[in-house]
């Protein structure tokens, strides 16, 4: 409501007419006015679509910030004009760039773009809440809404992005959108009232916050233009270019999860629930190492008590010269056929201090595993597992594969359930390629299958 934020909406309000972006006020004009003078300015990209053209994906960014700054929303020193360059001119200008993108680009969206600039957020979220309870369109129609707040000052390429719990499969489609800019994407699932999207979370409608964090100029005049990460800039708009075109575009697009409101009270949830399985107690039961080069076999250095290598009347200092007739010739080699056997193998054994080599049966404890995988389902994340275990010396392992990995498609073809990943994974080739999304970036993963 001050003088300073009413210039900055006049030069907002500019840049739209040049665009040629229809206003999204209730008058048909682009501001929203609210207490005290201040205004929520507002424009619409039209859909292309008929039916579709009439909801809305809502693109969002507050313009306002703390003047000259006082005891109560600054860090100081007071008295001297806070710029805000990240917090949130950072954001105005990804917007600025999107409505600009659109109009230079061949993009036709289904639906409608409602680009909102927010006033007031830094005195309680007032602009956004204040659309909330005097809607400018049918809230009802409103399918997505995404905030940009302080994306200026990125750091080694990574993006926070709040909020993809919200919605069913949101995960899955910011990451497709993040081919280009390939950021290193971080998915909180704390969701905090510190801004314009938490009115959004709370009313029920699936939001996203990019945000690249705080810093030691947060709230003080040295927020200033020198300091921002313009190709983070640059890289963090591409991504919210590509994100909002899709949702527009979506044949159906994420629906909110009420779930999103229990579990973003604090990380703890996330921390649990993506923390890797323990190891599975062991098959065989027993510690070796393997002899110079030139020396054939593997000398047991340790034998767990009642595991499958003791009651086959293993001992420490025995060696292990072959299994099933074949020579033992390395760690991995016996790793293997620990992982993957399922009968019992037979063993060539020359026992500490004798002079001849004999063979003993050995039935491994467990179940093998053909792939080396343990994997879970979510429901927030649809056609996705993610991965929980990784076997030391599996197909997984030598893949590359790791715990927290989600798993898209086998061999290009997508899948509905983990229960339909579990079949197509024991049906599959002995090689395959796994999309696996790692960090916000996907990639080909290939899979070379024991037999």
């Amino acid at each position: 409501g001050s003088r300073g934020g009413r210039a900055a909406g006049v030069y907002l309000v500019e840049q739209f007419r040049k665009l040629g972006r229809s206003g999204g006020g209730g008058d048909g004009g682009y501001t929203q006015p609210f207490d005290r003078e201040c205004r929520n300015l507002l424009a619409v990209c039209e859909g292309s679509d008929p039916e579709l053209k009439h909801e809305y994906v809502l693109v969002g960014a507050h313009y306002d910030h703390v003047g000259y700054g006082n005891a109560r929303n600054s860090f100081g020193p007071f008295g001297f004009i806070h710029n805000g360059a990240d917090d949130n001119a950072s954001g105005v200008a990804a917007l600025l760039e999107i409505a600009q993108s659109l109009k230079s680009v061949p993009v036709h969206t289904k639906r409608s773009l409602l680009f909102a600039f927010w006033d007031s957020e830094e005195q309680g979220l007032f602009g956004s809440k204040h659309w909330l309870a005097h809607p400018t369109v049918n809230l009802r129609r409103v399918r997505a809404a995404i905030n940009v707040d302080m994306i200026g000052r990125m750091s080694h390429g990574r993006l926070n992005v709040i909020g993809s719990r919200t919605g069913y499969g949101f995960r899955k489609l910011i990451t497709r959108g993040n081919f280009e800019s390939a950021l290193e994407l971080e998915f909180p699932w704390e969701i905090l009232a510190d801004s314009d999207h938490h009115p959004f979370f709370r009313s029920g409608i699936p939001v996203v916050m990019f945000h690249t964090g705080k810093h030691s100029d947060y709230h003080r005049p040295s927020d200033d233009v020198e300091k921002l990460n313009l190709a983070g800039m640059q890289a963090a708009a591409r991504l919210l270019f590509d994100v909002a075109v899709d949702l527009a575009d979506a044949d159906e697009p994420p629906t909110f999860r009420s779930a999103s409101l229990a579990e973003s009270v604090s990380e703890r949830q996330r921390e649990a629930f993506e923390r890797p399985l323990a190891p599975p107690p062991g098959r065989f039961g027993i510690r070796w190492k393997s002899y110079a080069a030139g020396e054939n076999g593997l000398l047991v250095t340790f034998v767990q008590s009642r595991t499958a290598a003791s009651r086959a009347g293993l001992r420490p200092g025995d060696r292990l010269l072959a299994c099933d007739g074949d020579p033992l010739t390395s760690d991995e080699q016996l790793q293997k056929i620990i992982a993957r056997s399922s009968e019992a193998l037979r063993l060539t054994v020359l026992p500490l201090g004798a002079e001849q080599p004999g063979d003993l049966v050995v039935t491994l404890d467990g179940s093998p595993s053909r792939v080396g995988l343990s994997w879970i389902a979510d429901d927030a994340e649809p056609g996705t597992v993610i991965i929980k275990r990784v076997l030391a010396a599996s197909p997984a392992e030598r893949a590359g594969l790791k715990t927290a990995d989600r798993i898209l498609a086998i061999d290009g073809r997508e899948f509905e359930s983990g229960e339909a990943f579990e079949q197509a994974l024991s049906t599959s080739a002995e090689a395959l390629t796994l999309t696996v999304e790692r960090g916000g970036v996907w990639r080909d993963v290939r899979l070379a299958v024991d037999p």
